[in-house]
Protein backbone atom coordinates (compact mmCIF):
# COMPACT_ATOMS: atom_id res chain seq x y z
CA UNK A 1 0.00 0.00 0.00
CA UNK A 2 2.95 2.76 0.32
CA UNK A 3 4.32 1.55 -2.56
CA UNK A 4 0.62 3.00 -4.41
CA UNK A 5 0.74 6.20 -2.02
CA UNK A 6 4.55 6.38 -3.29
CA UNK A 7 3.42 6.17 -7.18
CA UNK A 8 0.43 8.33 -6.48
CA UNK A 9 2.40 10.95 -5.40
CA UNK A 10 5.48 10.43 -8.56
CA UNK A 11 3.12 10.46 -10.75
CA UNK A 12 1.30 13.59 -9.84
CA UNK A 13 3.97 15.74 -9.51
CA UNK A 14 5.47 14.65 -12.73
CA UNK A 15 2.22 16.05 -14.37
CA UNK A 16 3.23 20.14 -13.47
CA UNK A 17 2.89 22.50 -15.85
CA UNK A 18 5.30 22.62 -18.66
CA UNK A 19 7.22 25.89 -18.60
CA UNK A 20 9.11 27.77 -21.47
CA UNK A 21 13.16 26.80 -21.44
CA UNK A 22 15.30 29.97 -22.22
CA UNK A 23 16.10 29.11 -25.38
CA UNK A 24 12.20 28.51 -25.64
CA UNK A 25 11.19 32.06 -24.94
CA UNK A 26 13.00 33.73 -27.83
CA UNK A 27 11.46 31.37 -30.62
CA UNK A 28 8.23 33.04 -32.66
CA UNK A 29 4.77 31.09 -33.15
CA UNK A 30 4.58 31.85 -37.12
CA UNK A 31 0.77 33.01 -38.34
CA UNK A 32 1.90 31.57 -41.47
CA UNK A 33 4.47 29.34 -43.09
CA UNK A 34 7.72 30.96 -43.41
CA UNK A 35 9.16 31.60 -46.68
CA UNK A 36 13.01 31.00 -47.11
CA UNK A 37 13.21 28.59 -43.99
CA UNK A 38 14.23 25.32 -43.67
CA UNK A 39 12.08 22.32 -41.67
CA UNK A 40 13.86 21.63 -38.92
CA UNK A 41 11.47 18.72 -38.00
CA UNK A 42 8.02 17.76 -36.88
CA UNK A 43 6.84 18.10 -33.47
CA UNK A 44 3.88 17.04 -31.06
CA UNK A 45 3.90 19.15 -28.00
CA UNK A 46 1.47 17.19 -25.99
CA UNK A 47 -0.45 18.60 -22.58
CA UNK A 48 -2.31 15.67 -20.56
CA UNK A 49 -4.48 18.00 -18.57
CA UNK A 50 -5.79 19.52 -21.90
CA UNK A 51 -4.15 23.15 -21.72
CA UNK A 52 -3.57 24.06 -25.86
CA UNK A 53 -1.04 27.01 -24.24
CA UNK A 54 0.88 24.29 -22.24
CA UNK A 55 0.87 21.64 -25.25
CA UNK A 56 2.32 24.68 -27.47
CA UNK A 57 5.28 25.60 -25.00
CA UNK A 58 5.84 21.59 -24.95
CA UNK A 59 6.19 22.00 -28.35
CA UNK A 60 8.14 25.43 -28.42
CA UNK A 61 10.54 23.77 -25.95
CA UNK A 62 11.18 20.75 -28.04
CA UNK A 63 11.73 23.23 -31.23
CA UNK A 64 14.42 25.08 -29.25
CA UNK A 65 15.90 21.53 -29.12
CA UNK A 66 16.45 21.51 -32.59
CA UNK A 67 17.53 25.27 -32.45
CA UNK A 68 14.69 26.09 -34.21
CA UNK A 69 13.59 29.98 -35.19
CA UNK A 70 10.01 29.40 -34.75
CA UNK A 71 7.47 27.14 -35.40
CA UNK A 72 4.39 27.31 -37.29
CA UNK A 73 1.09 25.50 -35.78
CA UNK A 74 -0.45 22.68 -37.96
CA UNK A 75 -3.17 21.21 -36.19
CA UNK A 76 -4.63 21.58 -33.01
CA UNK A 77 -5.43 18.27 -31.69
CA UNK A 78 -7.85 17.24 -28.70
CA UNK A 79 -7.83 13.89 -27.64
CA UNK A 80 -10.20 13.04 -24.10
CA UNK A 81 -8.50 14.78 -21.24
CA UNK A 82 -5.11 15.31 -23.82
CA UNK A 83 -4.22 18.23 -26.00
CA UNK A 84 -1.16 17.87 -28.76
CA UNK A 85 -0.15 20.22 -30.61
CA UNK A 86 0.98 19.32 -34.50
CA UNK A 87 3.78 21.58 -35.48
CA UNK A 88 6.75 22.18 -37.78
CA UNK A 89 10.09 23.44 -36.64
CA UNK A 90 11.25 25.91 -38.69
CA UNK A 91 15.12 27.05 -39.21
CA UNK A 92 15.47 30.50 -40.52
CA UNK A 93 18.34 32.46 -41.18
Amino acid sequence: MKYLIFAFIVISCSSRPVQLTEKAKNLEVYASKPNDCRVGGRIVGINKEGSKELALNDALNQAAELKASGIFVNQEVPNGSVMNVHATAYQCD
